[in-house]
């Protein structure tokens, strides 16, 4: 089957020459279309407010369908206010809005941010750091951003190479947020200027990723001919091979952001010394205290009168099997110690050899029965008990899987280490940090630390799992739209027990349990 291919013109700014940009697209258009879309960074409406009413109403208008973003000004701001909710200003023009994604029927993700930053806002011409944090939420949970659109330069993005004398100073919000989505071209307008595409990864520290664009265009119809009009073909990144998109070209630059990571990395890191390291206090995991405290009220000791006992499988040495409340899949379970533990780090060596039969058990029987592959993931943040998630995903290998946690990761800035298969993960935890852990079926491992200050999802790992790129049910990445009636969950759970019984490592205390 053919990967689909999107035709795109992307023009600069207007400025009210709305007249020009209608004739120069449709011939365009006509002579080397059908294109499937126009976009616009830069400002449309000028001190020539006739061209902007003929496009409302008609007299002017453009043959493919166009989208704008919105003002960056005060003075543009009531004539935005006019435009209707769906954001129709005319006929194949389209309003897109402040910030957000826009994923055309092909699969083309276009991500657009549109007018000033703000720390305060209050403005429909600016933006705000909430709005950064919208648009990244939305980001990460589709395959990757094929197209950014903002109205403003990013900061640093003439690092490493020569730019135009006329270049904007840029904007270090914007530089944060294309950091973090990565996209394959981003479009602004200003002086023209083409960029020399540059890599998102640091070489022999980070998985290769796909490498991005920068590219300015100028104001339609200026006097100096500056170019303001860019056509190219794009097949969306949710159809071309990790492989295809790693392709370097020959010219390729580091990631100019890069300083800026690592100046923001120290501020987090001194942050992180003296959380860990008030002077006067002594050092100690959350719920140190008293780690094996059995919790009279927890939902989790087996021996509490709140623990729903119709969703165990399996009780074997110091560690029970469990069906997942609001499980993603039938074959969802947990692996639960008995008594009152908070995470891994507080188990001891007999603990953690139950914790592994149990695992390479769930291995054996994702392989043999489900034809998959076992996720197993351990949440410390906001838990007293320790409950490590183990899920089965068909059709992927260990390293698409891994690309998944990547992406998601960096589009929220998480601090991720891989620990190959065989290392220990604990020494990597600093004492008092929270983490997230994720195994793989080849027993490597992804270990998130959990900083003071970045938020660290609680529904990270569901979130991974349910998403597009793997098993494509975002609406059960929240485990209460998963939660079914108590007969569904026995049956559920006998099914399980039938299926694991030939697997179980613990059989014999199975079977005395239930005797």
């Amino acid at each position: 089957m053919a990967k689909p291919v999107v035709k795109v013109l992307v023009a600069g700014s207007v400025e009210g020459n709305i007249k020009q940009l209608c004739t120069r697209i449709n011939n365009v258009n006509s002579k080397s279309g059908p294109f499937d879309l126009v976009l616009i960074p830069g400002r449309v409406i000028g001190d020539n407010l006739e061209s902007w009413l003929a496009l409302r109403d008609g007299t002017l208008r453009i043959d493919v369908p166009t989208y704008i973003l919105g003002p960056t000004e005060s003075t543009q701001v009531p004539y935005y206010s006019q435009i209707p909710p769906d954001g129709q200003v005319a006929d194949n023009v389209t309003y897109l809005g402040r910030r957000g994604v826009y994923t055309t029927t092909s699969g083309l993700s276009v991500a657009y941010l549109s007018g000033q930053y703000s720390e305060k806002g209050g403005s429909a011409h600016t933006y705000t750091a909430s709005d950064l944090s919208v648009l990244h939420a939305q980001a990460g949970i589709i395959h990757g951003v094929d197209i950014l659109i903002t109205s403003e330069w990013p900061e640093h993005i003439l690092k490493y190479v020569k730019g135009p004398q006329n270049a904007p100073s840029g904007v270090g919000e914007v530089s944060k947020l294309v950091n973090v989505l990565k996209p394959r071209y981003h479009f602004v307008a200003g002086p023209h200027y083409e960029r020399l595409p540059y890599r998102n990864h640091k070489i022999l520290h980070e998985r290769a990723q796909y490498c991005t664009r920068f590219i300015s265009l100028g104001c339609a119809g200026n006097k100096t001919k500056c170019k303001w009009l860019y056509a190219f073909n794009i097949t969306p990144l949710k159809h071309i091979s990790d492989e295809e998109l790693r392709k370097q070209p020959s010219e390729t630059t580091e990631n100019p952001y890069i300083e800026m990571e690592r100046e923001e990395g120290k501020v987090e890191d001194r942050n992180r010394q003296h959380f860990y390291s008030t002077p006067g206090e002594k050092r100690k995991m959350p719920g140190s205290d008293q780690p094996n405290k059995r919790g009279d009220s927890c939902w989790f000791c087996l021996k509490s009168p709140n623990v729903e006992k119709h969703l165990v499988i399996s009780v074997g040495g110091s560690m029970y099997l469990a069906l997942a409340k609001g499980a993603l899949s039938a074959d969802h379970v947990m692996i639960i110690p008995t008594n009152h533990i908070k995470c891994q780090q507080f188990l001891d060596d007999d603990q953690q050899a139950d914790v592994e039969k149990f695992k390479s058990s769930l291995r054996s029987l994702y392989r043999t029965l489900k034809k998959s592959t076992a996720v197993f993931f351990e949440r410390s943040l906001a838990t007293s008990h320790l409950q490590i998630q183990s899920v089965p995903i068909a059709r992927y290998s260990v390293a698409d899987i891994k690309d998944v946690f990547y992406r998601f990761s960096s589009k929220l800035s998480l601090e991720v280490q891989e620990v190959p298969a065989g290392e220990s993960w604990k020494d990597l935890v600093p004492p008092g940090c929270d983490y997230f852990l994720v195994e793989f079926e080849n027993q490597d491992k992804m270990l998130f630390l959990c900083s003071n200050s970045v938020r660290f999802p609680l529904q990270f790992g569901r979130e991974v799992l349910a998403s597009e790129g793997l098993l494509n049910m975002p609406r059960r990445a929240n485990w209460k739209h998963c939660q079914v009636s108590k007969e569904q969950e026995e049956h559920d759970v006998k099914e399980f027990r039938q299926q694991f019984q030939e697997f179980d490592p613990f059989k014999v205390d199975s079977d005395s349990d239930s005797d």
